[in-house]
């Protein structure tokens, strides 16, 4: 017995010191066999010491930027761009002893990102993230992710769009008067300082917490509380230096996510027993609603074929509209807003054409109207700079990741199963090979003939992905910013407040790391 005890002792401790020493080296040197170097393993922990020594050093006395400087990649991850310095285009390093290949090589990211066979998935390696976005279309792989997409995709169509459009004109007509009510309460009536991060992240969390939990029901608002701990706990977690995620984050965080993660669930749960209550009467409009459509409990007792989602599975596809949709929404907000600020030139084409397209039919200072499909289409402004033009230099999303599920040949790189590939779509959309000399410079107009005609590759914009795997609610998502940034431009002008820092941080999400305060006034004040 204590024979049998020690070799199980020695066999683990063997394969141990295979895992995190052997294999890392091994890999190392198939990948130099091939020209892909990088900083080298260190034991156990990969490459993240040397990468948080950078992070601190590019953290330490660093001056704001320019706020018409795009250039944000030194700041955001200055290991990265070291590296991409050092190593060139497409490099290795280690997270922890998990390979990772880092590839500026549009080519190759579009081979991960459009692969239908399932190959590349998606992995964030962050456990409290699936605790904050829920199991849903964004995180699952596989048959799952084909069942999921199949029932969720549908809930996004042209009607359900147009009644998520109702709700963010009305969210945003409140906004709209509580910026009046700064404005008239401020010393000289005729301007107030608002921090549009505060703004956007509540108009975001109301808008998509109304749509994914219903318009009128009791709970939305302590589903929406909810939700924001836990987004509160996720950026904590990702505030330590990368380190920490084997240890602190899993001990730590992913025990308090835990306990907030039950609450929004139980909620959920007692919101499909009222719902069912209610079916026989007038059908709910929210996505919560929509995806019960596709659930009954006869389907549920007979399998359906496999074909429909349990009850968790809707709750957890709303908790991922909700804390993917409200975040990136914000943000994007956020930076169309400040580009806006500090281009007032472009800010004045823009509203002229929102004066001109967007034309009142509702209320008295239609600020409550929702323009219709063609107007939305007409104008061509709001979408090239509040969808395209501020994503191409301040992504929401800075960068992104997949994992290889088995060996695989990525362009002419043999890849070994599990490694790790990531894809930096702020320095993707930087890239002065695939989007000219002027790739660092804020030019809506690159967008005149089109998303896919501004750079030299028609796939180069990856805000929303490629492929199969592309983001399933970009049409709300978009819908949204052109409804938002049209009832504003109609009201409001702004500029930047001299109180403002030009200093980007990445957490969740892009986000400036002091606020963005803008100064705000009436149009026709």
């Amino acid at each position: 017995m204590v024979v049998a005890v020690q070799l199980a002792a020695l066999l683990a401790l063997l394969l141990a010191l295979w895992r995190l020493a052997w294999r890392p080296h091994a890999v190392a040197r198939s990948f130099a066999r091939q020209g892909v170097r990088g900083p080298p393993y260190t034991f156990l922990a990969g490459s993240l010491p040397e990468a948080k020594r950078l992070l601190m050093a590019g953290r330490r006395g660093v001056a704001p930027l320019d706020a018409a400087c795009h250039d944000i990649m030194p700041v955001l991850l200055p290991q990265f761009h070291r590296w991409v310095a050092d190593y060139g285009r497409t490099f290795l390093f280690w997270i922890g002893p998990i390979p990772a290949l880092f590839s500026t090589d549009l080519q190759l990211i579009k081979q991960v990102l459009t692969d239908r066979t399932g190959l590349y998935q998606k992995d964030f390696m962050i456990p409290v993230l699936k605790f904050l976005f829920g199991n849903g279309v964004i995180l699952i792989n596989g048959d799952d992710w084909k069942r999921h997409r199949k029932v969720v995709l549908p809930a996004f169509n042209h009607e359900t769009i147009k009644s998520m459009s109702a709700v963010t004109a009305e969210v945003t007509k409140q906004m709209m008067q509580q910026w009046r009510e700064q404005i008239h309460q401020s010393g000289d009536k005729e301007s107030a300082e608002i921090d549009m991060i505060h703004a956007f992240n509540d108009l975001t969390a109301k808008v998509n917490g109304r749509v994914a939990f219903g318009t009128s029901h009791w709970e939305v608002d302590e589903v929406i509380v909810l939700m924001r701990e836990m987004q509160k706990l996720a950026t904590a977690a990702m505030l330590d230096a990368p380190i920490l995620w084997y240890v602190t984050l899993v001990l730590v965080f992913c025990i308090r996510i835990c306990m907030q993660h039950q609450q929004p669930s139980a909620a959920g749960r007692r919101r499909s027993q009222v719902w069912w209550a209610r079916r026989r009467g007038r059908r709910q409009g929210d996505l919560f609603g929509l995806l019960l459509e596709a659930w009954t409990p006869q389907q549920q007792q007979h399998g359906n074929n496999g074909e429909t989602l349990t009850t968790d599975e809707v709750i957890d596809e709303c908790k991922t509209f909700f804390a993917a949709g409200q975040e990136t929404t914000a943000t994007l907000l956020v930076w169309a807003m400040f580009l806006l600020a500090v281009h007032p030139e472009w800010q004045h084409k823009v509203r002229e054409e929102v004066f001109r397209e967007f034309c009142c039919t509702s209320d008295g200072d239609g600020d409550g109207e929702v323009p219709h499909a063609d107007v939305l289409a007409k104008l061509k402004l709001v979408l090239i700079h509040g969808v395209a033009g501020d994503i191409a230099p301040l992504p929401p999303i800075v960068y992104i990741q997949r994992r290889a599920a088995s060996d695989a040949v990525l362009g002419d790189i043999k890849v070994p199963q599990g490694t790790v590939i990531s894809i930096p779509i702020a320095m993707l959309h930087r890239d002065k090979q695939v989007w000219g000399a002027d790739a660092d410079e804020f030019n809506p107009m690159r967008f005149e003939h089109g998303l896919t005609k501004a750079a030299k590759d028609p796939k180069a914009l990856l805000a929303f992905s490629l492929g199969l795997r592309v983001c399933t609610g970009q049409s709300f998502g978009i819908v949204e910013v052109q409804v938002v940034m049209a009832m504003i431009l109609r009201r409001f002008s702004f500029s930047l407040s001299p109180e403002y820092v030009h200093k980007p941080k990445y957490l969740l999400s892009l986000t400036p790391k002091l606020g963005m305060p803008l100064i705000v006034r009436n149009v026709d004040g």
